[in-house]
């Protein structure tokens, strides 16, 4: 008694420990916030560790029973493998059971499925749907080795034996024809097999239907696989799977960049080529020429077609004069007005305007602006203000 109470409290001490290393991971990636589906989860599976650990107790102690009874038959081997089976479930089920739910918790948190990463919830739910399956199997072991030794007794009223029902007959046949194909305890005798060591007799048992049908599958499945891939040549090796996913990934990628071009702002902002430029020049045609004149050479804005100017003659400076603009200068924010894209293409245009030499220009204004070449780990840009 005393051990299975510091049994019980070593349980629990190691719960509250997973608990907590939850709760810290959690802290660590949201603190803000409380991730309940993460709690939820957890708790759960906790939940059943505890009944995992119950069951198995339980199963030891009706296993003990079964074998006190087995002797007092003569049949002294057949429950031997059922003890094993509960001192296996009794001493290692919870703590694996603890050990995956601790493994969990050491995955990065990242908003897929209720705040949680795509890996750490399905890790999550393949543990509770591990744990769902262990306390069905504690439940199954229990209730045949129950049945074993207290033999179900027909219950006559009105003078008729009561029977099981459909489901349950249903049940008792699938569980006899595909999971266990146990022989009743009193009908052991019959399987014992004629040789012992030192007295250790064995029974004749089947191969549980389950494991054996589930072996003819897998050599059905490799059938299949060797014709696919060495007949029928129909399924990808790992270099033309490598391929394709390279293939796949180009195409995104290629999607991607697409998309990105609208992403343009005054960091990242280049020139444009020939295309580019007359996409910008229609824009120019429709907004600059009142102060800009048809060919840039000025009106009420600056010349822009000399090399000075008032905020930098650079792609990255035209394209911010024309997104924010200069209001106190009269020159307006077109950002509302027109996309990056757009802003883009005419500030690729106005730079190609830069000594085209159109008639009556307007005097310079500003400071001289030049591109020069700087050492490799420099801005490839610089400008040299020189006071007119």
């Amino acid at each position: 008694m005393l051990k299975n109470k510091n049994n019980f409290l070593l349980l629990l001490a190691s719960l509250v420990s997973v608990a907590s290393i939850a709760q810290t991971n959690t802290i660590a990636v949201k603190p803000a916030t409380t991730n309940y589906m993460e709690v939820l989860m957890i708790t759960v599976a906790l939940l059943l560790v505890v009944v995992i650990w119950v069951l198995a107790n339980v199963l030891m102690m009706v296993s003990k029973k079964a074998v006190q009874i087995s002797k007092a038959a003569g049949s002294k081997v057949g429950m031997i493998f059922v003890i094993a089976m509960g001192s296996l479930f009794s001493k290692n089920l919870s703590a694996q059971a603890t050990s995956a739910i601790t493994d969990t918790t050491k995955a990065v948190a990242t908003d897929f499925y209720g705040g949680l990463s795509y890996n750490t919830f399905w890790t999550m739910a393949s543990v509770i749907f591990l744990e769902l399956l262990i306390v069905f199997l504690l439940v199954l072991f229990i209730r045949n080795i129950f049945r074993a030794i207290h033999p179900k007794e027909k219950i006559i009223v009105a003078g008729k034996a009561q029977t099981d029902s459909w489901l349950l007959k249903t049940w008792h046949k699938l569980d006899k024809q595909f999971f266990t194909k146990a022989v009743p305890l009193e009908k052991e005798a019959d399987m014992l097999l004629d040789h012992n060591y030192d007295g250790i007799k064995e029974l004749d048992n089947a191969l549980p239907p389950w494991w054996k049908y589930g072996f003819y599958i897998t050599i059905v499945v490799a059938v299949f696989y060797i014709l696919k891939f060495e007949v029928w040549h129909t399924g990808m090796n790992p270099t033309e799977e490598y391929n394709t996913e390279m293939t796949i990934a180009k195409t995104e990628t290629d999607a991607y960049l697409a998309s990105a071009k609208e992403n343009v702002d005054e960091n990242s902002v280049t020139d444009l080529d020939a295309a580019g430029n007359a996409a910008g020049k229609a824009i120019f045609a429709k907004t600059c020429v009142p102060c800009h004149l048809a060919e840039g050479q000025g009106l009420v804005g600056p010349n822009l077609t000399d090399e000075y100017w008032i905020h930098g003659g650079g792609i990255k400076d035209i394209f911010k004069i024309i997104k924010y603009g200069f209001p106190d200068k009269g020159m307006q924010s077109w950002q509302s007005t027109y996309s990056p894209v757009q802003m883009q293409q005419l500030a690729s245009y106005i730079r190609s305007l830069k000594g085209t030499n159109p008639p009556n220009p307007k005097a310079p204004q500003g400071d001289l602006y030049k591109e020069v070449a700087v050492s490799m780990d420099s801005s490839a840009k610089g400008k040299i203000n020189d006071a007119k």
